[in-house]
């Protein structure tokens, strides 16, 4: 009779362990910290990969891709910030990318980056 409730509690133990959500804003919400966009290289290490995975991958706002604009170049995704274009479709809309809305952190990031002038 023992072992068999220390099955039990076991088994409910290993049980509840599997049950975890791993999305960190559904786990810290407010955790993200955009950091100063108005530092040197705020745009290298911060905005440019999210640009890249996101928005310049095959097919879409690279050359030759079906999105307007390549935003393999920073002149070009600068262009729509100063047009409201990247604001609107990604920040408003969340209807780009077409895979989804980006993760709530990143598009603090890209507001801080606008906010602070888009700086290269």
């Amino acid at each position: 009779m023992r072992s068999l409730i220390l099955s039990s509690i076991l088994l409910a133990v290993l049980t509840l362990g599997g049950c975890y959500y791993d999305k960190e804003e559904l786990l810290y919400p407010g955790a993200c910290d955009p950091g100063d966009a108005t530092v040197a290289g705020y745009w290298t290490s911060t905005i440019q990969p999210i640009i890249q995975t996101r928005c310049a991958s095959p097919g879409c706002h690279v050359s030759g891709g079906s999105g307007p604009g390549d935003f393999t170049q920073y002149a070009n995704v600068k262009a729509r910030v100063d047009d409201g274009a990247l604001q609107q479709v990604v920040l408003v809309q969340g209807s780009m990318p077409p895979s989804g809305s980006l993760p709530a952190c990143d598009q603090q990031k890209i507001q801080a980056w606008i906010n602070a002038g888009a700086l290269n």
